[in-house]
């Protein structure tokens, strides 16, 4: 069954938008005197696990069930789940070349103030502070709540007050490590992520053993009546959807300023991490779709809690609910980890309000900026789960339209400064850019035709955003 226009898409990995710093994390001081800089602290394998951390919640979890909903194809499923690998490889090859140029903490914060100017960068910052990692922060410990719940069946977190109390504890958790240091935040994301790997690693090895493969046909079964064609655009859909749980491939682009060794170390992060993604994401799928006939699994949500059930029986699907809960842990300090490089720089570059751009002199991190993003996800806690999945339903179309200006970008700086230094090429140039920017326009444009209202919401929202700018380059401006 199709999803409606207007109804909550699956939850997913991230949700939120890729984007972050500037002029190599410095804080200036005084205009020309002293200045304190973020360090660069972080390692190749810290830069790979922040991408996996990012990408990996609950996104490929429940993704699948709607996906076979939508397409009525196992085979279709899985030939989509690909194609959203390699828009995320070929994303995060034309960002490795963008981040070697420009080695600084904000993704495409930075890029398309290079590129195109203050507008499109403050924009990609407005959509991230008020839905991007706020949002997707609030949302994650909110979920991982509900898998704790499902977990200890005595039902102690059963109580939505108690739950928003402890999801709010757990945002604030996080936020106050992340203070506490680079080196230290970074150790215990190194950990969850591990953590999240063992977890992710066993299932696929447990359920690929298990597995019956007399049933491998199940993995390209067709469910849909004879005749029930599917258009270009309901695919494109189903692929937007698919995305979302992608969401994350550029994750170490928000810390590029605090990575040692930039130009080599990013875009072997980058590549790496998103290849890892997709070929677990693939095995992960083959493990959902060969455990369990194809109309169970349609329009399911628990796509792990069901495949787990049918492979190894009841008492470890509730081990899988509790692993799930630990691979969010993840994710939420992965969101409170990086987004604040967003706020940090648009004070920087003076579009938000300058303390913003403090660093603090002994823990050496954005300190105010952080405190800025555990506020407003704490209070999206407590607004509450459903609303905000109408948020991120609303704002999915804006979290794919700066990614995609940030790679036309880099088509025209080739061709605008083909003398420029590029410590980094995207190989096969133009057909990697072009592959990304063909899926994700057409990917968009299947938003526009099938989501139309939801999507022109999305349009409107950062309309507003460009009000606002406008608003405070007149009135409000502080000095860079």
């Amino acid at each position: 069954m199709p999803v409606a226009e207007g109804k909550y898409l699956p939850l997913t990995g991230s949700c939120r938008n890729p984007g972050l710093t500037g002029n190599f994390a410095k804080l200036k001081i005084t205009s020309m005197e002293t200045a304190l800089e973020l360090k660069r602290q972080l390692g190749l394998v810290t830069a790979v696990l922040i991408i996996i951390a990012d990408v990996i919640g609950t996104g490929i979890f429940v993704t699948t069930g709607s996906a076979l909903a939508m397409t009525g194809s196992a085979k279709v499923v899985l030939v989509l789940w690909a194609l959203g690998g390699l828009v995320a490889i070929t994303g995060a090859l034309c960002y490795a070349e963008l981040a070697a140029m420009w080695p600084d903490d904000g993704g495409e914060y930075v890029y398309l103030k290079k590129i195109f100017g203050p507008l499109p960068s403050f924009l990609t910052g407005w959509i991230s502070l008020f839905v991007g990692f706020t949002a997707s922060a609030a949302i994650t410990s909110l979920t991982l709540l509900w898998y704790l719940n499902e977990f200890f069946q005595s039902g102690f977190l059963a109580g939505p007050l108690a739950q928003k109390m402890i999801a709010a504890a757990v945002i604030l958790a996080f936020g106050i490590m992340h203070i506490l240091g680079v080196r230290r935040g970074g150790s215990v994301q190194n950990l969850l992520t591990v953590l999240k790997l063992v977890i992710v690693i066993s299932l696929i090895g447990a359920g690929l053993y298990c597995a019956d493969w007399s049933q491998a046909g199940r993995l390209v079964a067709e469910y849909s009546a004879p005749g029930d064609g599917k258009s270009l655009a309901d695919y494109g859909l189903v692929l937007l959807i698919i995305m979302f749980a992608y969401s994350g491939w550029n994750g170490a682009t928000y810390m590029a300023g605090e990575i040692k060794d930039p130009q080599r170390n990013l875009p072997r992060a980058m590549f790496w991490g998103a290849l890892l993604i997709t070929v677990i994401y693939l095995l992960l799928n083959v493990v959902f779709l060969i455990s369990t006939p194809g109309k169970d699994l349609m329009g399911q949500n628990a796509v792990a809690a069901i495949a787990a059930s049918n492979l190894f029986g009841g008492g470890i699907a509730a081990f899988i609910t509790l692993g799930i809960s630990v691979i969010l842990f993840s994710s939420v300090s992965a969101q409170m980890m990086v987004g604040p490089r967003v706020y940090f720089a648009m004070a920087q570059d003076g579009i938000l309000f300058k303390s913003l751009s403090r660093v603090h002199p002994r823990f050496q991190t954005p300190d105010l900026a952080i405190i800025l993003q555990t506020i407003i996800a704490m209070v999206y806690v407590f607004i509450g789960k459903d609303h905000i999945m109408v948020l991120l339903n609303y704002m999915g179309f804006a979290l794919g339209i700066f990614p995609l200006l940030s790679i036309i970008g880099l088509v025209i700086m080739r061709y605008r400064q083909p003398e420029a230094v590029r410590p980094f090429r995207v190989p096969l140039f133009p057909l990697v850019p072009v592959i990304y920017i063909v899926m994700t326009a057409g990917m968009m444009t299947a938003s526009l035709m099938k989501w139309t209202e939801t999507s022109l919401v999305a349009v409107a929202v950062v309309a507003v955003g460009a009000v606002v700018f406008l608003v405070w380059k007149r009135f409000f401006r502080q000095e860079a």
